[in-house]
């Protein structure tokens, strides 16, 4: 098996374009999905430990982005 077959084919998303609600969508799944692998680090060996840091730093973008549209909403 090829590593690019193990691999999961995620795409760049850029959050900036999307819409409240799928930002809270995108936001609610990538939490479920960190918790999901932090058990499974616990109860077993989880071979992809670099998503752990991928997902915390798309939670950060999401966070960034509900926070600069606030303060813009605030300016007006």
């Amino acid at each position: 098996m090829a590593k690019a077959d193990k691999k999961k084919a995620t795409k760049k998303i850029d959050f900036k374009e999307l819409t409240a609600p799928e930002l809270v969508k995108y936001y609610n799944e990538f939490k479920k999905e960190l918790q999901e692998i932090r058990f499974s680090q616990i109860t077993s060996s989880f071979p992809n430990n670099a998503r752990v840091s991928l997902l915390k730093k798309d939670l950060a973008r999401i966070l960034t982005v509900q926070n600069q549209r606030k303060a813009q909403a605030g300016k007006v």
